[in-house]
């Protein structure tokens, strides 16, 4: 991002949100490639402020795994693109023995040396302090006043037997300018049979009232009418499948195959070639099945899912987030779907066959924040995954980079008392 104003007074952000639950499943070094990437974005964009939001931390191994989180995130802040932010908070969930409360969510924040004013809220204390030095939690965080940390009752996923959703808020002051940044991890669709019955799905319902739950406990903390926030994370937003299907293979016979022990369980549902080619694009498969749907399969055509046909057929069908909430924002997506991407190095730009791609992963902000990017910022806004063209697991990282003016303030406050509760203080 260029600075062509005085530099004193112009903030690069990078906001950055990853599903980060496949680096922890030892897959052929991609741990590397991961870091790798990121800090070429880092390197391209020249933030002064980072917001790195993850989920599901630690993977499926997550009992065991809070060392190697620690080494992660230690491999990640040892990056010769990260040594110039001389000031960093993490706040990452490894209360794994605490169910009621773990949620495997991670926020952690890079401040730049050249940054001078930026301050971190204290919830319980109802002010902010200034930070210093390089401090990450990883235990205990129901104890640290400078996040709220919620899991999503068990009753907003009807049928589900346990689940680590839930979100993460932190609040900084930079410049004298409020910002909020929300760590969200919404439900998944379970059973893609389930998925397609209805247009939209029942799980649209199930995410919808989650994600205003949220917005409604933002919105009885409002502080000021300028208070930014942004909202990034695996919000789980999947296509209208049911839509999608009739869209790609609209002449198609529909076979319904039901379990031999019960016959009301749908176990398997087929859209076969009914001796008519597609309007969208004449797809000829084994069988001339042209899509196949399982509880954990959706295989349909690859061809129908690479980039030259994703934006044209698959985009009409993300109406997920409009759906959910009208009042955040999001600039225009201009990249493939983030998930399920394969997490085989050699096939990395492939869905896998397990769910109907979608964009998962995305960075949104209330109007408040769309105003003030637009109405301060003069230069690009960059709107992008990390690592497009390599393996990053099965879901990519997607990132908002931005320029924003700031009225500096020379007032400066004592620095704030050192965190605790199960943190790190990381070497300078």
């Amino acid at each position: 991002m260029s600075e062509n104003k005085d530099p004193s007074s112009l903030v690069n952000y990078l906001v950055i949100t990853a599903n980060v639950g496949s680096l922890f499943e030892d897959l052929d070094g991609i741990q590397d490639v991961w870091v790798e990437q990121l800090c070429k974005v880092v390197a391209q964009q020249q933030p002064k402020f980072i917001a790195l939001h993850c989920q599901e931390l630690g993977g499926k191994k997550y009992k065991s795994s809070l060392e190697p989180v620690k080494q992660f995130f230690n491999k990640l802040m040892k990056c010769k693109d990260f040594s110039e932010f001389s000031t960093v908070r993490g706040f990452l969930d490894g209360d794994f023995d605490n169910m009621e409360q773990y949620t495997a969510l991670g926020n952690i924040y890079f401040i730049h040396s050249s940054l001078k004013e930026a301050k971190l809220f204290n919830y319980k204390d109802n002010v902010f302090s200034e930070t210093k030095g390089k401090e990450v939690v990883y235990q205990g965080l129901a104890q640290v006043p400078h996040i709220r940390k919620e899991k999503f009752a068990q009753d907003f996923f009807p049928g589900c037997r346990w689940s680590r959703k839930g979100y993460i808020r932190v609040r900084w002051e930079i410049h004298g300018k409020e910002l909020e940044f929300v760590n969200v991890h919404l439900f998944h669709d379970d059973n893609n049979l389930v998925s397609i019955k209805s247009s939209p799905s029942p799980y649209t319902a199930y995410r919808k009232r989650a994600l205003n739950f949220v917005t409604r406990r933002l919105q009885e903390e409002h502080r000021t009418d300028d208070q930014l926030m942004f909202m990034c994370g695996d919000f789980n937003f999947r296509l209208d499948v049911k839509a999608l299907v009739q869209k790609i293979c609209p002449t198609s016979r529909q076979q319904v195959v039901r379990a031999p022990t019960d016959g009301d369980e749908i176990i398997r549902v087929l859209f076969r070639n009914n001796q008519s080619s597609s309007e969208v694009i004449d797809v000829k498969t084994e069988n001339d099945v042209l899509v196949k749907i399982e509880k954990k399969v959706f295989e349909v055509e690859q061809k129908l899912l690479q980039e030259k046909f994703c934006y044209k057929y698959l985009k009409p069908f993300d109406t997920e987030l409009h759906a959910s909430n009208e009042d955040m924002k999001e600039y225009e997506i201009t990249f493939p779907p983030t998930y399920p991407l394969s997490e085989n190095i050699t096939t990395s730009e492939d869905y896998m066959r397990t769910r109907c791609p979608a964009w998962c992963d995305r960075v949104l902000m209330s109007p408040q924040t769309w105003d003030w990017i637009h109405t301060d910022n003069k230069l690009e806004v960059k709107y992008s995954t990390v690592g497009g063209d390599v393996c990053m697991g099965d879901h990519k990282p997607v990132y908002l980079a931005f320029t924003a003016t700031h009225t500096i303030d020379s007032s400066h406050q004592e620095p704030q008392p050192s965190l605790s509760n199960g943190s790190d203080s990381l070497p300078p």
